[in-house]
């Protein structure tokens, strides 16, 4: 079934009432966070704050939706951010003198002696977890981002960088996957947020 990228941007400038966004947006569902039940980042981050987000110019994100069963439904979505990775001197100097020349390679010392690499955030990736996205089994995390890679691709074309990288939760399941996806891991380093940091080469 074909899949159509939607961004939220678009649809704020489309004269729908932010009322009936926001409708589409709490259709989206992800699995707890925990085992208390708690609602998962990338759950509140579409419900509550991508929206103000895609206003303030912070971030895109972007919807994508299919059709089950003759009606269009949001099957998952993601957020991208034009940021910068920054390592604090602190940390950079933890580093082992490999991988230090390996970021070297593709980033810069600034003028605080902070690390810096231009790049894009992969700020959200989510797939829908409704009863009825569920059913329709539409799409895979491996499709999802290779949508979000295939739209930053673009901003890359027209204004560069160097790096796409993401952050996560340190959990062994994601982790394998983003590194079955070509990303890799900055080894003993955590950002700011206490997540996982992860790092692919735009080539």
């Amino acid at each position: 079934m074909a899949l159509e990228v939607v961004g939220l941007k678009s649809l704020i400038e489309s004269g729908r009432s932010e009322e009936e966004i926001s409708e589409i947006l709490l259709s989206f569902c992800s699995l707890p966070a925990g085992d208390n039940g708690e609602v998962h980042d990338v759950e509140f981050f579409l419900h509550k704050k991508a929206i103000h987000y895609e206003k303030l110019d912070i971030s895109r994100t972007y919807l994508v939706f299919s059709t089950y069963k003759q009606e269009i439904i949001l099957v998952g979505y993601f957020s991208l951010a034009n940021k910068p990775l920054v390592i604090s001197k602190k940390n950079f100097s933890k580093f082992s003198n490999s991988l230090k020349k390996r970021l070297l390679g593709i980033g810069h010392r600034t003028d605080s002696a902070n690390y810096e690499c231009k790049g894009y955030l992969l700020g959200q990736l989510g797939k829908n977890f409704s009863k009825q996205a569920v059913s329709a089994n539409i799409i895979s995390g491996k499709d999802l981002l290779k949508l979000a890679n295939d739209r930053m691709l673009v901003s890359y074309e027209a204004v560069g960088g160097r790096i796409f990288y993401l952050e996560c939760e340190d959990s062994p399941k994601l982790k394998d996957f983003y590194a079955s996806q070509g990303f890799s891991e900055i080894q003993n380093f955590k950002s700011p947020n206490d997540l996982c940091v992860f790092v692919r080469r735009i080539s």
